[in-house]
């Protein structure tokens, strides 16, 4: 259970990261030469669903971006869009793009606040009620 509030956790930081980093583009939007940023989360959370900790294998890294199985936190990177412009001023927001991740990203956080909430309110439910039957 402590692994799951561990990844649901993980999962709150990452897409509170990039609600901030969706809402720091969308107010950029008018400014000339920015470029839009986002944080990939899904990713590392889909990483660490699938991790086997029961391997045993330990890899050695020499770089931050290497894939590791330790315990290690791996925290969440905004990346930037250098490569892209829509506009003349070379500024490469989609105004219609950002609102509609925003949302998405805003949808997943609240799902997940719900699910720990549930959790805790169960683990309550047996901490209160444990004893008395």
């Amino acid at each position: 259970m402590d692994s799951l509030i561990n990844l649901l956790q993980k999962g709150l930081e990452g897409a509170s990261l990039r609600q901030e980093t969706l809402i720091n583009n969308i107010a950029n939007v008018n400014t000339p030469g920015y470029k839009r940023a986002d944080v990939d989360f899904f990713s590392i959370l889909k990483k660490e669903v699938q991790k086997d900790d029961k391997s045993g294998i330990i890899m050695k890294t020499t770089d931050e971006r290497h894939i590791t199985t330790d315990k290690k936190e791996r925290p969440f990177k905004r990346l930037i869009a250098q490569n892209t412009s829509y506009r003349n001023d070379k500024n490469n927001v989609d105004i219609e793009y950002e609102m509609a991740e925003s949302s998405k990203t805003e949808l997943y956080y609240i799902t997940l606040a719900q699910y720990i909430s549930r959790k805790f309110t169960s683990l309550n439910n047996v901490i209160e009620k444990g004893g008395k039957y």
